[in-house]
């Protein structure tokens, strides 16, 4: 199985590999939890890298499942998606970093807001998830938290609101700043921004922020 950045702790992290499309090298880090749902079984294998439990109805596999493989069967008439039955096994086992690949894509548009309402419950347990999709990266950004990055690695990014409302909405070293501004998710008002300087810095105070990072 293949390792990167072999000297970080991930204790805390989960992987969870979804049978959305896959275009990017998946990062996988020691002491990582790694997750398959359903179908997301096939990008594992496709990129040799071999998950500690496949999770799923599998509808959406249905080759023969390894037998060396721990196996959490749902039923296909369920409340959850797959993918979202990942995350609740997740939190079961102590982690609160989630890394999710294959979200996103595909024919059906409506797993792909699904996931994104998943990424909602995800903020409000105060907890964080990343989606990487192509060049993007999905995240949440939660109350009293800042995020910082620079310029030349992500030149575009978007800030949304994923509560309701956010306030204290600051946004520095961009095109179009903002200080302390509110946010609501009835009107994106943070859409498509760039970097000005080196570096840019987004906090919030209240609510989560959704921001959409676009990788160089």
């Amino acid at each position: 199985m293949r390792m990167i950045d072999s000297n970080m702790s991930h204790l805390k992290t989960c992987i969870i590999i979804a049978g959305g499309e896959i275009q990017e090298e998946i990062e996988i880090f020691p002491d990582a939890l790694i997750l398959c749902a359903d179908s997301g079984y096939v990008h594992a294998l496709e990129q040799n890298i071999r998950p500690h439990v496949l999770i799923g109805d599998f509808d959406s596999y249905t080759d023969k499942l390894p037998e060396d493989i721990k196996i959490v069967r749902y039923p296909v008439e369920k409340d959850v998606s797959d993918t979202w039955a990942c995350v609740e096994f997740a939190k079961e086992h102590g982690r609160t970093e989630f890394m999710i690949y294959g979200a996103f894509g595909g024919d059906r548009i409506d797993h792909s807001i699904a996931n994104l309402q998943l990424l909602r419950s995800i903020a409000e347990e105060h907890l964080t998830a990343r989606f990487y999709y192509k060049k993007q990266i999905i995240r949440n950004l939660n109350a009293g938290e800042k995020i910082t990055f620079f310029r030349h690695s992500i030149p575009y990014f978007s800030a949304f609101a994923l509560s309701d409302v956010c306030k204290g909405v600051t946004i520095k070293g961009a095109k179009y700043p903002l200080e302390n501004a509110e946010l609501k998710n009835s009107f994106p008002l943070g859409l498509s921004n760039e970097g000005s300087e080196p570096h840019v810095e987004i906090s919030v105070q209240e609510g989560n922020l959704m921001l959409v990072l676009t990788k160089k």
